[in-house]
């Protein structure tokens, strides 16, 4: 579903840690959840801690399945507003560390 007059929210649910270099933050989606329309200002890592896949729906309305499993870790330099959405039955948990340069 395109995003449509939907408001941009936070990138993650909390931060964890943040100084001049990184931000780090948590993202948890509940399973059937899906996290804010949100848009990252800068390169990041995410790495997996619990779950599986999630499904990225970007707000044109394209979407992608993104497989994954705990331990994998992603370097993200792409900047596109979009969501994720956890279609599976267990809630998925990764790390986010915005690189600040």
């Amino acid at each position: 579903m395109p995003r449509g007059d939907a408001p941009l929210g936070d990138i993650a649910t909390r931060v964890l840690f943040e100084n001049d270099r990184v931000k780090i933050w948590n993202l948890i989606v509940e399973p059937g959840q899906a996290s804010d329309w949100h848009l990252h200002g800068r390169d990041y890592v995410t790495v997996v801690v619990e779950g599986g896949s999630l499904t990225s729906e970007y707000e044109d309305g394209e979407t992608a399945n993104n497989p994954s499993e705990v331990g994998a870790w992603r370097y993200h330099g792409d900047h596109q507003v979009h969501r994720v959405i956890n279609n599976s039955d267990t809630r998925y948990v990764n790390v986010l560390v915005e690189l600040k340069d």
